[in-house]
């Protein structure tokens, strides 16, 4: 695989949401909430994971298959990317001041990956 512009463009949009996850996962908490999502209530905020995640691995799925991998193998990478760096955000909200690491937000960024790929395999079936 030949690294050119066209390649960075298809890491763009993943890795820039990766990013986007933490820089908003690096915002210190506080008891008011004071963050940018203070004025959503905390369950929307945890379902808020599911689209975001999904969201990551259908971008990392177009950037796979641009990169001319296999559907089946982009949607294992996509999905195992996604998951990663699911568990991974929640292990680095440990270290924020006034954040915590959440099972429940753990399990809502690996639902949201794993509803995009069992979608992604059903549409490559029909």
């Amino acid at each position: 695989m030949r690294f050119d512009t066209n390649n960075l463009q298809r890491l763009t949009l993943p890795l820039g949401l990766m990013l986007l996850i933490f820089g908003m996962s690096s915002i210190p908490g506080t008891t008011e909430q004071s963050n940018f999502l203070g004025f959503v209530p905390p369950a929307l905020q945890n379902l808020l994971h599911m689209p975001l995640f999904g969201l990551l691995a259908w971008l990392w799925y177009r950037s796979l298959r641009g990169f001319g991998r296999p559907s089946a193998q982009a949607v294992a990478l996509a999905t195992l990317v996604s998951v990663l760096w699911g568990v991974l955000d929640e292990i680095h909200q440990f270290f924020v001041p006034g954040r915590f690491a959440s099972l429940t937000d753990m399990g809502f960024n690996v639902a949201g990956a794993l509803i995009v790929a069992a979608l992604l395999v059903r549409k490559e079936k029909e």
